[in-house]
């Protein structure tokens, strides 16, 4: 896998998708970069960014658009904005409310209503049954279906460690390695059954070939993605 000087990894060239690995303090998360016309789209935009690694990007395009994956995703949204002004905001319809009071932004308008997101061959989707929104982005490519998930579902590789977070990861089976996040059922999801049946329905209508989630490594998948069933 091919990495920019400051830090994208590049998942595929041609469409393109990147991802950038950052800090919000108790853990780290994966932006998504994805093309879309003649920009890019960040999904969950990083943190404290520097000059350059706002630059790296600039070989992909303009960021056209900046995503609030959830209720939770938006710490990186002002300082992405305030370089990129032009660009539009958006997040799933319940996680508006909460990302206008925290980044101070407004318009942020819904995914379905965002046209720079409309392009053929990939989707902005909000899973259904979550309290506080959540986006799951389907890209098709010459090499396959991508998936990117935020919290749904995640591939930490080992447990945090402070020990509360720790505790909750294990007691509640959401870590180490490909698991649903069962602390975001908790409190985030409305339905955690109806959420693992919808996500085992689109898993099975057209299995991904690479899961990039945004807490944890990619996941290369079989050809049924059997490893994500299992965790739903």
């Amino acid at each position: 896998m091919n990495q920019t000087k400051n830090g994208w990894k590049v998942i595929d060239e041609t469409l393109p998708i990147l991802t950038y690995e950052y800090s919000f303090g108790p853990g780290l998360a994966n932006t998504l970069a994805i093309g879309v016309g003649d920009g890019v789209v960040l999904v969950s935009p990083p943190l404290n960014a520097s000059d350059g690694v706002v630059g790296d990007l600039a070989a992909y395009g303009p960021v056209r658009a900046l995503v609030a994956s959830n209720a939770f995703h938006y710490l990186g949204i002002p300082e992405w904005h305030a370089r990129f002004p032009q660009a539009v905001v958006a997040a799933p319809v319940r996680s508006i409310a909460r990302v206008k009071k925290k980044t101070g932004i407004d318009p942020i308008v819904p995914l379905s209503e965002a046209s720079v997101l409309k392009r053929d061959g990939i989707e902005f989707i909000d899973i259904p049954h979550f309290k506080t929104g959540e986006v799951f982005v389907r890209a098709k490519t010459s090499k396959g279906l991508y998936w990117y998930v935020t919290d749904v579902v995640m591939n930490i590789p080992k447990l945090p460690k402070n020990p509360i977070f720790r505790m909750m990861f294990k007691l509640s089976n959401s870590g180490p390695g490909l698991k649903f996040n069962n602390m975001a059922a908790m409190f985030m999801m409305k339905d955690k059954a109806a959420v693992k049946s919808w996500l085992a329905k689109e898993i099975r209508k057209a299995p991904p070939s690479v899961l990039i989630p945004c807490h944890g490594p990619v996941v290369h998948m079989d050809a049924t993605a059997s490893q994500l069933l299992q965790v739903v």
